[in-house]
């Protein structure tokens, strides 16, 4: 039996055992991993987390090409010289680049989504992951470009931004994260109005 017939077959109370805020309340941005390369059936499963995210109109804006080959991610991190992400995006075991379709008024939205699931599901396997979006201002939408032309892309689709998957070397985890707080944020019935709760 397949990963995915696997993961379509769970009963409700096996969904109820995934902890997905517990995922949400600890999930960090990794960009160091291990050396063991991501197995298979951990990146289905973190693809297939993309397929089944919700989308507007459920049009499914999205494509994700998965770069594993070390001479491919050379050149994708060539195209960031000089830039932190050079060598997080060099030396990591998977990146995913995420391709989204503007004949959605929700493709950056949707997509976003989409990476959201991506990240949960791999960081419940153990695997951490960060998005990768290369130099800054006014040089990074040349940088996708380049990355953009690099993969084959057809011109009509956007490139949104690689995301890099890996083993943690340490599971380290944190619930003390730098947020606001809810009352800075959240408000009832009408901007302004407090949420006292």
């Amino acid at each position: 039996m397949g990963v995915f017939e696997r993961t379509n077959s769970l009963s409700p109370s096996q969904y109820e055992s995934n902890h997905v805020f517990e995922a949400i309340e600890t999930n960090i941005a990794v960009r160091k991993f291990s050396r063991r390369p991501l197995e298979d059936t951990h990146l289905l499963r973190i693809l297939e987390a993309a397929r089944l995210c919700q989308s507007g109109k459920n049009l499914q804006p999205w494509y994700f090409i998965v770069i594993k080959e070390r001479s491919t991610l050379e050149v994708l991190s060539s195209y960031m010289k000089g830039d932190v992400d050079e060598i997080r995006l060099k030396n990591a075991p998977v990146a995913i680049a995420v391709i989204s379709d503007p004949v959605s008024e929700f493709h950056i939205v949707d997509c976003g989504r989409a990476i959201q699931n991506m990240t949960l599901a791999a960081w419940e396997m153990g695997i951490g992951s960060a998005m990768i979006s290369g130099l800054d201002p006014p040089n990074r939408q040349r940088c996708r470009n380049q990355v953009k032309s690099f993969l084959g892309v057809p011109e009509k689709l956007n490139l949104l931004d690689l995301i890099i998957f890996g083993y943690r070397k340490r599971k380290t985890v944190t619930r003390d994260k730098r947020r606001k707080k809810l009352s800075e944020i959240v408000f009832l019935e009408k901007f302004g109005n407090t949420l006292n709760y």
